[in-house]
């Protein structure tokens, strides 16, 4: 008889255990496939060069390249941004512009070649310039909620952590030149980020910095001006 209270003692102890077991909240397990997933979606879906211009394998690696940048993909993926096609800006055609972006993000159009066409522009310049146009996937106009957006920051801020400044893109490591220390502690401040590092700089870094800091300012201003998705130059696509 003893047996039997016991086995049952222990069998509505396990039965309280599962109980309680069932009442507990579940524990999500984190998915191994949402990285993947997020950097399949939110990315350029598409780049489309001019292939009537000289060299458009060039063009082709070009779009290639700031479609596959780290610090593009890191804000698009933290933003939820889908882009169906990047593709080129011809001067031309819209003189004037650096950027476009057609309709919250559906095509961002980039001038990547010079004017004269026997060549392309800076990459570093360009990059500057998808992030503002990136920018308009939320923001229309430049205002003061566009401009607390800067993704350009962000980018500063993300290369700075990263360490970055190894990129090696072939035909492009002519037009591609990293950014130095002090351009990026500049960006960062004229941005609004984290601002320039005080004590631990010496007074040549300070004056580096600050120099950086008055041409990236009129650089920030340059790119306003010649957006074609804002202002007097909003352009309808």
């Amino acid at each position: 008889m003893g047996q039997l209270n016991a086995a049952d003692s222990a069998h509505q102890r396990k039965e309280q255990i599962l109980r309680e077991r069932a009442l507990k909240p579940q524990v999500k397990l984190r998915s191994t496939g949402s990285s993947s997933t997020s950097s399949h979606q939110y990315r350029f879906h598409r780049i489309e060069p001019f292939t009537h211009l000289p060299r458009p394998e060039t063009a082709t690696e070009y779009l290639t390249t700031l479609s596959k940048d780290p610090a593009v993909l890191h804000i698009m993926q933290k933003q939820y941004f889908s882009v169906s096609l990047l593709t080129e800006l011809a001067s031309h055609e819209h003189p004037g512009l650096l950027g476009l972006n057609l309709e919250s993000g559906v095509t961002i159009k980039l001038r990547i070649r010079l004017d004269t066409y026997d060549g392309f522009r800076p990459y570093l310049e360009v990059r500057r310039v998808l992030c503002h146009e990136l920018a308009h996937n939320v923001w229309s106009e430049h205002n003061n909620d566009f401009k607390d957006l800067n993704f350009n920051r962000e980018v500063a801020e993300f290369e700075a952590a990263a360490g970055a400044g190894t990129h090696q893109l072939s035909d492009l490591r002519d037009s591609y030149q990293p950014s130095s220390d002090e351009e990026v502690e500049a960006r960062i401040h004229v941005l609004g980020g984290i601002g320039l590092r005080g004590n631990d700089t010496t007074e040549d870094r300070r004056k580096k910095v600050e120099a950086a800091t008055a041409r990236l300012r009129n650089e920030e201003e340059e790119l306003e001006r010649s957006c074609g998705t804002s202002g007097p130059q909003k352009q309808s696509g």
